[in-house]
């Protein structure tokens, strides 16, 4: 299990937070949000990156963190 951290260019909403339930979502900025998570494997963190495509939202950055 690795953690990681993937930032979007969006204001922290409940929405937004609501669409992750399983990442903590922290607000960095006035118009940046980070989502932060322990993700069992490869395949866990693609379905969470498609989940994101799907919604139609931008990443900035995705970070693993050991």
């Amino acid at each position: 299990m690795k953690r990681y951290e993937i930032r979007v260019p969006y204001a922290l909403s409940e929405t937004l937070a609501a669409a992750f339930p399983e990442m903590d979502a922290v607000q960095i900025g006035p118009s940046t949000t980070m989502l932060i998570g322990v993700l069992r494997d490869q395949s866990e963190l693609h379905g969470l990156l498609a989940r994101i495509a799907e919604l139609g939202l931008d990443i900035t950055e995705v970070r693993q963190n050991d």
